[in-house]
């Protein structure tokens, strides 16, 4: 397993960092199939939890940062991304209601649609949004017969 880490002020002016970081992890990955979408789906997913921090973690801690991990394993990548803010439950927000069409609240329908798995969790480090996504589609076991 490898891990690449980078820390940021809570500001958008930082996005960039963390967006452009996450398409060149990707890059070195050689095990996907289609390494552009692979690449385009995990910057898009980094930039809406980013963004969700920055706007919504806010801190009492004078270091108000956020913190990215990229874990590349043989499979899979996993991203975490880490704030200090109050937190949230990810079971207690709904998927955006298409139809009214909002203005926000895209951002965890968007990652959920993107990536394997999302969990959430909170500890005395802060909370950790993780997003694990293989790098190829597990293929499907059919049961019995012979077909």
């Amino acid at each position: 397993m490898e891990e690449i880490q980078l820390t940021i002020p809570r500001k958008v002016s930082y996005l960039y960092l963390a967006t452009t970081l996450s398409k060149q992890v990707c890059q070195q990955i050689k095990e996907c199939r289609d390494k552009k979408k692979f690449a385009s789906d995990i910057e898009l997913c980094v930039s809406e939890a980013c963004t969700n921090a920055i706007k919504y973690a806010r801190s009492v801690d004078k270091d108000d940062v956020i913190s990215i991990y990229f874990q590349i394993y043989s499979n899979k990548i996993i991203i975490k991304v880490q704030d200090r803010g109050s937190g949230f439950n990810l079971d207690d927000l709904p998927d955006p209601d298409i139809e009214r069409i909002p203005e926000r609240g895209y951002g965890l329908y968007i990652i959920r649609s993107k990536v394997d798995k999302v969990q959430y969790s909170r500890t005395e480090r802060g909370n950790f949004l993780t997003m694990i996504k293989y790098f190829m589609e597990k293929k499907k076991v059919m049961n019995g017969g012979t077909g």
